[in-house]
């Protein structure tokens, strides 16, 4: 019930839409009692009855007695949204950081084939990739290439699919002049798209890949 209800945005969730989730088959009386027994055994673990507000068959967490990672998630972006729009780099920067540093990979990932999972685990994600990739064009643009790297070293930590990152990772390494790391994360990719999805690596990662198989006998990067 507590995933449900996180997964539901936490806020003003109604009865039926956690019934539904968590009993679809149940008929109307029983899935009331089904949700009745477990909001109070809920409330019991949480070791706090006002942890979860119920008004008009609408459930809350409070966030007074509750802190909830996805929450704090959105939060720092949103705040960091609006230093990036006010133009204050230092904070904005700080702010997605942070957040970056919450997310910890799919969300629920253990009930990721359940309807009611799906669609917040695809909007945190997509959040994730939007602010490792602000984050990356930062330090990119500021020519600190080791920042970018780490950036997308953490990204990958929680993504080992997000095919940008290794289109990333190598470029940071082709831009530092480590040739032989960059290539090594061509086959790290390579490897990991084909044994998870079957797929190879995109026209784009195979651009990237020929410009530092070109002129290795320099063993320096060319210039672009």
């Amino acid at each position: 019930m507590l995933k449900a209800l996180v997964a539901s945005g936490g806020k003003e969730v109604g009865e039926d839409q956690i019934t539904d989730a968590l009993w679809p088959e149940a008929d109307g009386d029983l899935a009331h009692q089904s949700f009745s027994t477990n909001l109070h055994r809920l409330r019991q673990l949480l070791a706090h009855e006002k942890a979860i507000q119920r008004q008009e068959g609408r459930l809350t967490l409070d966030d007074k007695y509750c802190w909830v990672d996805t929450w704090a998630f959105e939060c720092f972006l949103e705040r960091a949204d609006a230093q990036w729009k006010a133009e204050k780099t230092d904070r904005a920067v700080e702010l997605t950081e942070k957040a970056i540093g919450l997310y910890k990979g799919p969300f629920l990932s253990q009930e990721s084939e359940q309807p009611w999972v799906m669609s917040m685990s695809e909007r945190l994600r997509s959040m994730f990739l939007r602010s490792v990739r602000k984050l990356t064009i930062y330090w990119q643009q500021s020519g600190q290439w080791e920042k970018t790297l780490e950036c997308y070293q953490k990204g990958l930590e929680v993504d080992k699919l997000a095919e940008e990152f290794y289109q990333g990772l190598m470029t940071c390494y082709y831009q530092l002049g480590r040739r032989g790391e960059a290539l090594s994360v061509y086959n790290r990719c390579k490897k990991v798209l084909s044994t998870a999805l079957g797929v190879e690596p995109s026209s784009k990662t195979e651009a990237i890949y020929k410009s530092l198989t070109m002129n290795r006998g320099t063993g320096e990067p060319e210039n672009r």
